[in-house]
């Protein structure tokens, strides 16, 4: 996610591994392992997401053995709406991770509404459909905490939260996001409770809290929905399904009910979601027990 992230999903997405086994392990593969800690190496990670596909390269570096982790990632992202480049660094301290992301996005059905142009679904609709959009490249970095708190063997909490600056023009749709900004500060807060299973894999109810401007005026957002992920099992080991929905539903943006404003302006409810397949191949993973220097 960060798929879906569209996607750099979530930090679970971003989590891959593994270590050749035998047959039988193989086989009984946990269906929740996405959600466990990673150990170190270098891995190709291949997504199928809704509507593009994502290539991500991924190295793991453990510091004093496996509680803490420097995890590097460079990714490329082409969706039938934009395309998204950019490189990632995560320090791990146990269940707290600090990060930070640099990279460049190049927008093809940019909507950009006037000062004081309407700009709920409806509106954008109309400008999608009308062919009133435009191509945008603009940079964005982000800073970031990650809490990952296992409560017990079937609980796990997660809480990504982060400083975002994202440029271009004010009044512009985020795809990502599903929401009309202005260009600058955005706040972001995603807050997951999963429970887990090796058998099903894991899902959760989700709150997102986003607060950015608007034809400067910055507005606090608040979203429903769950997330669900596990290993459908299409290869032996290392695959990822993911899907994740969220609701805007009360309160206003800028005097107009969330509802109307809120997600995707292709559908007529306030949703998005974040659909994605991973598969992950180890470049280079850890040392195997018995393995000669």
């Amino acid at each position: 996610m960060r798929l879906p992230k569209f996607v750099c999903v979530t930090l679970l997405m971003a989590a891959a591994l593994s270590t050749p086994a035998t047959k039988h392990a193989h086989a009984d593969q946990r269906r929740d392992w996405m959600v466990a800690p990673q150990p170190a190496g270098t891995y190709a990670n291949i997504d199928l997401v809704f509507p593009g596909a994502q290539l991500q390269l991924e190295h793991r570096i453990p510091i004093y053995g496996v509680a803490n982790e420097l995890n590097l990632k460079a990714s490329v992202l082409p969706t039938l709406v934009f395309m998204e480049s950019q490189v990632d660094a995560d320090f791990r301290l146990v269940v707290l991770s600090l990060g930070a992301s640099a990279g460049v996005r190049d927008t093809f059905h940019n909507i950009t509404v006037e000062p004081n142009g309407r700009f709920d679904r409806l509106a954008r609709r109309d400008l999608e459909f009308g062919g009133t959009f435009e191509n945008l490249v603009a940079g964005f970095g982000e800073a970031r905490g990650t809490l990952s708190l296992p409560l017990n063997e079937h609980a796990v909490f997660l809480s990504v939260n982060a400083v975002r600056f994202e440029g271009g023009p004010d009044r512009t749709f985020d795809w990502r996001l599903g929401i009309m900004r202005d260009a600058g500060m955005l706040l972001r807060s995603d807050t997951t409770l999963f429970l887990k299973h090796r058998s099903f894999g894991a899902i959760g109810p989700q709150v997102q809290i986003l607060n950015y401007p608007l034809n400067g005026v910055r507005n606090t957002q608040v979203n429903y929905g769950f997330t669900f992920t596990t290993r459908p099992g299409l290869r032996p080991r290392n695959d990822i399904f993911f899907l994740s929905v969220l609701l805007g539903i009360g309160g206003t943006v800028n005097g107009v009910p969330t509802g109307d404003v809120y997600g995707n302006h292709l559908f007529k409810m306030p949703v998005t979601f974040q659909l994605a397949y991973r598969t992950v191949l180890e470049i280079s993973g850890p040392r195997r027990a018995g393995s000669s220097d």
